[in-house]
């Protein structure tokens, strides 16, 4: 009754309640994010890939093989070894410049002392956001850092090398437009808009952790960087990706470095797609993609060769070194002495 003074049932507004296509798409969206899907889509990409690299390496000869392996000179792999270092010490000023946004800066050298072996363990085992915060939380706590704010550092120093790689992917698009609108078939316009567009997250760079940036562009309580600071961090970001890429691309038989443009699109697509899809250290899904792309840069069983290379010199060789460091400061830390 009017006036009773009693509850009012009032009709839901209908433009409140979620469309049915929004719905859908929540469902869709969470169901993608359960575990056993991301890990069924991992080993359904890991099986594709491993299709695809039967289809490149069924037709090479064993004996091209080992002949192309064996054919690498020793100047090639030193180069790449050196070029690999370069890359990590890149990698390296990355996590200094995350640490100093953050408000708790660090000397490079210790800086380095972490990135070195979480870099080499994400690129060995993948899941670079699990395993690289998991290690950086043991490894900052001997520095006085909590778990939140290392797994901080992980999130910002990964987010800074996967914005650097598009950046990158956007000058080789911008250098080899050309080559890249005839392998596409697509207009050459099309592909320098798209460089472009790539090339936006530079400028991040330039007004993020900046006093008056943003709010979603600075951390509270961070410490602002300064310009030659910002740019030292691109710096780094994109001198990752271009050593990185030059240490495969060293290991290819006589290399025309004048086509590594080209061949860092390549390589940026190839390691981004990896990466999403899941599968540990993107095994198996880098090189069927490199195997696919590089014909205009080697034969296939030099491809091979050089992949293999690659994986040793790059993500397991860093690894070995790092587990060999481990071992060796365990073994000659002295043990604390037992109460009695």
């Amino acid at each position: 009754m009017a006036g009773s003074g009693g509850p009012r049932l009032t009709t839901p507004d209908p433009t409140l309640r979620p469309s049915t296509s929004t719905a859908a798409l929540v469902a869709v969206w969470r169901c993608l994010r359960a575990p056993i899907v991301r890990r069924a889509v991992s080993i359904l990409c890991f099986l594709i890939a491993l299709l695809l690299i039967w289809r490149q390496i069924s037709t090479i000869a064993l004996s091209d093989f080992v002949g192309a392996l064996a054919s690498t000179s020793a100047l090639a792999v030193l180069g790449s070894i050196g070029l690999t270092l370069c890359s990590y010490a890149c990698l390296s000023g990355t996590e200094w410049l995350a640490l100093r946004a953050l408000g708790r800066p660090l000397p490079f050298r210790e800086a380095a002392l972490v990135a070195f072996p979480s870099y080499a363990l994400t690129n060995s085992a993948g899941f670079s956001p699990a395993t690289g915060a998991l290690i950086r939380v043991r490894l900052y706590a001997r520095r006085g850092l909590s778990a939140a704010k290392s797994a901080q550092v992980a999130m910002l120093a990964g987010a800074c090398v996967t914005l650097s790689g598009v950046v990158a992917g956007g000058f080789a698009l911008l250098a080899r437009a050309g080559v890249y609108a005839r392998v596409l078939h697509a207009p050459r316009p099309f592909i320098v808009g798209v460089g472009v567009v790539a090339l936006l997250p530079a400028l991040l760079w330039l007004v993020a952790f900046r006093e008056r940036a943003p709010v979603w562009l600075r951390r509270p309580g961070g410490q602002p960087l300064s310009l030659r600071h910002r740019l030292v961090g691109l710096a780094a970001g994109l001198g990752d990706w271009f050593f990185s890429c030059a240490a495969l691309f060293a290991l290819f038989p006589h290399p025309h470095w004048g086509v590594f443009p080209g061949f860092l699109g390549v390589y940026v697509a190839g390691s981004v797609l990896s990466a999403a899809t899941g599968v540990p250290g993107g095994v198996g899904v880098f090189e069927a993609i490199m195997l696919m792309l590089t014909s205009i840069v080697a034969r296939a069983h030099e491809t091979a060769a050089a992949l293999v290379l690659y994986r040793c010199l790059y993500s397991l060789g860093p690894l070995a070194i790092a587990a060999a460091v481990g071992f060796a400061r365990r073994a000659i830390r002295p043990s604390s002495p037992r109460r009695l």
